[in-house]
């Protein structure tokens, strides 16, 4: 059976609650812009919102939820409030999103300025979900300083997150092979910032280098030059550094 629609002032009413810092109305209305994204379709969710869209890509094994981690917690000492959209794959049995390592996030779970969903992939390619697109609408309504876009573990040619992030930190780690890849077409040619993490281990300079060579090889959009960084985040070792440099992007928006 069918879904039933949703009364567009019961969504009207969720909106006005969640602007006013109600997470509970934030998660309903998200698992409604999953389950019914046709019931928004006569709402208007344009905003002013000042919130950055800060992407958060590379493969599986790289360091990207430690790195989600390292940024709310850096983040939070600065006060700012933080939403975060994490991708998963999609269980095959409840079609739900498979959480795998957001146990890395649970610190936050209780802090009121951070607000953390999963969202599941539903066979949606290009490492995110079918509603990306309007959950971040929601949460940019919701009046987040940073709103952090975790992929899924994504390979050469998902790169759809350069569509909703401002900032696109691509993550990586020593040892990647085969040249990295970089100078063929995919996900390093839309990287505002490459993080090369787990800095701690044997090659980790060896890839920077890689990496800045093969930069040169790619084309690029805008004026903006992409940096390449070094950290080890589950350490908190070059954090700062990279809240600067995204904030520096930020500028040169």
């Amino acid at each position: 059976m069918a879904a039933e629609k949703s009364d567009k002032s019961v969504l009207l009413e969720l909106l006005a609650t969640s602007q006013n810092g109600d997470r509970k109305a934030l998660a309903r209305l998200i698992t409604l812009a999953e389950n019914q994204p046709e019931d928004f379709e006569e709402i208007n969710l344009d905003s002013n919102s000042t919130s950055h869209i800060l992407g958060i890509t590379g493969a599986p094994g790289v360091g990207k939820s430690t790195t989600v981690n390292a940024l709310i917690s850096f983040l939070r000492k600065e006060d700012k409030s933080i939403a975060v959209i994490a991708v998963d794959p999609s269980s095959p049995i409840s079609g739900g999103a498979l959480l795998g390592d957001r146990i890395r996030l649970t610190e936050h779970f209780l802090d009121s300025k951070v607000f953390i969903r999963s969202l599941a992939t539903r066979g949606h390619l290009g490492g995110l979900s079918a509603s990306t697109a309007l959950t971040l609408k929601l949460a940019a309504l919701s009046g987040f300083d940073y709103i952090i876009v975790e992929t899924v573990g994504v390979g050469q040619s998902e790169v759809e997150i350069m569509k909703h992030a401002q900032t696109v930190v691509v993550v990586m780690a020593p040892g990647m092979g085969d040249g990295i890849q970089a100078s063929k077409a995919g996900i390093l040619e839309i990287g505002d910032i490459y993080l090369v993490n787990k800095s701690d281990r044997d090659g980790a300079k060896e890839t920077a280098k890689e990496l800045e060579k093969s930069l040169h090889l790619s084309p690029r959009r805008g004026k903006w030059q992409p940096v390449i960084l070094l950290g080890a985040m589950e350490k908190q070792v070059g954090i700062e550094e990279l809240v600067k440099t995204i904030s520096d992007h930020r500028e040169a928006l």
